[in-house]
C-alpha cells in the first residue's frame, strides 16, 4: 500500500486545472456561431415585420391580392388564339419590339410570345403574335414570305397552344403525286384448275418463276444465260449494260455468270483510269433495262477455245493486259 500512494501525484491546493488550447478554441467557435445565429434570426424578424407593414399599406396580404386577382380560363385561351398567328423561321437574335414593329401595320397588339428553349434558354425560332381584333388576323396573314431580318418568315393561322397549324396543312393539301411505276399490273389470268392446285400450295415456286419475271428477261434467262442453249453466253464476251440509275451504262468483260434460276446473275469486269472495276448485275432486277452483246467469246478448238471455255475467267483480275486484249476483240 505505501507503494502504491507513493506514486500517485499530490493534488496541490489553490492550482487551476491545466485547459487544453484546442478545447478553448473550440468554444471560441461555438459561442461566435451562436452570435451570428441570433442575429440573422433578427434580421429575419426585421423584415418580416416591413412586409407586413408594407402589406397592411396597400390594403390587404399579398395572398389575398392574388386570390382577388381574375384568372384566365380555357376559353379565354382559346379566344386568345383564334386572335393569334404563328410566325416561323424567325431569326434567333429577333426581340419581341422588332416582330411588333414587323406586323404593326396589321392592328393592334396585344402580345407576343418568342418561344425558347426551356434548358437552354435559347430562341426555337418560331413566335405568337396575338391581335386586339379578330379582322387583323387576315392582314397580318398577306405579311407571309415577307422579309424580315433577312429571312423569308412564315406566317400561319394559329388554332390552339398546342396545334400550331395542322389544320390549316391539312385544308391546303392535295392528293400526293404517287408513281405510276408502283401500280403492279392486273395479274395474268389463271386456269382454274391451276389455281385450285395453287391455293393448296402446290407449284407455286415454279408458278413465281414463269410470271413474276419481265417476258424479255425470261427470254435472256432461257437462252444467253441458261446452261445448253446454242445462243448462250461464254465467260470472255463483251457486254454492255444499261441501268434505271447510275451509272446508267457498264460495259465489261463477262467473268462468270451465276445460275440460281429467278436469282440468275453475272459479273463484268473493265479497267477505268488504270483501275480494275467488277459489277454484280441480278437478270431480274428492274433496275436492268438492257443488256447489249459487243462480242462474244470464242469456242473454237485448241488452247484458245479451252480458255475462253472457262466457267470462270478470274485470272483476267491479275493480268489486265488479256482483258485489255479481249475487250479489243484480240485473242489473248
Amino acid at each position: 500500500m505505501a507503494d502504491i500512494d507513493a506514486t500517485q501525484t499530490p493534488i496541490v491546493e489553490g492550482v487551476d486545472p491545466i485547459i487544453d488550447d484546442g478545447d478553448e478554441f473550440e468554444s471560441k467557435e461555438i459561442q461566435l456561431m451562436k452570435q451570428r445565429v441570433e442575429e440573422m434570426e433578427r434580421e429575419a424578424k426585421k423584415l418580416r415585420e416591413l412586409q407586413a407593414a408594407a402589406e397592411s399599406a396597400n390594403g390587404g396580404s399579398a395572398i389575398e391580392a392574388d386570390q382577388g386577382a381574375p384568372m384566365e380560363t380555357e376559353e379565354d385561351k382559346s379566344i386568345a388564339d383564334g386572335r393569334s398567328v404563328f410566325v416561323g423561321n424567325v431569326d434567333y437574335g429577333a426581340t419581341p419590339e422588332e416582330i411588333q414593329a414587323h406586323f404593326q401595320a396589321c392592328g393592334t397588339i396585344n402580345r407576343v410570345t418568342i418561344l425558347c428553349d426551356k434548358f437552354t434558354g435559347h430562341p426555337k425560332g418560331f413566335a405568337y403574335v396575338e391581335f386586339a381584333e379578330l379582322e387583323h388576323i387576315d392582314a397580318a396573314l398577306a405579311m407571309d414570305n415577307s422579309l424580315f431580318r433577312g429571312r423569308l418568315i412564315k406566317v400561319l393561322v394559329m388554332f390552339s397552344e398546342h396545334q400550331t397549324f395542322i389544320r390549316h396543312l391539312s385544308s391546303n393539301t392535295v392528293a400526293y403525286p404517287f408513281s405510276k411505276a408502283a401500280i403492279l399490273p392486273p395479274p395474268p389470268a389463271i386456269p382454274a384448275s391451276q389455281m385450285e392446285a395453287l391455293r393448296q400450295g402446290k407449284g407455286i415456286m415454279a408458278y413465281l418463276q414463269k410470271s413474276l419475271p419481265h417476258p424479255a428477261k425470261q427470254k435472256w434467262l432461257a437462252t444467253w444465260f441458261a446452261r445448253r442453249h446454242p445462243d448462250r453466253l461464254l465467260p470472255g464476251s463483251v457486254l454492255s449494260v444499261n441501268l434505271e440509275h447510275a451509272p446508267t451504262t457498264f460495259s465489261g468483260v463477262l467473268l462468270s455468270i451465276r445460275r440460281r434460276g429467278p436469282d440468275t446473275s453475272f459479273t463484268l469486269r473493265n479497267v477505268i483510269q488504270r483501275t480494275g472495276v467488277e459489277m454484280q448485275f441480278f437478270v431480274n432486277s428492274p433496275h436492268l433495262k438492257d443488256i447489249k452483246i459487243l462480242q462474244r467469246a470464242g469456242g473454237g478448238g485448241g488452247k484458245e477455245g479451252r480458255r475462253q471455255r472457262r466457267a470462270k475467267l478470274f485470272f483476267l483480275r491479275d493480268t489486265p493486259d488479256k482483258m485489255t486484249g479481249i475487250s479489243a476483240g484480240v485473242r489473248a
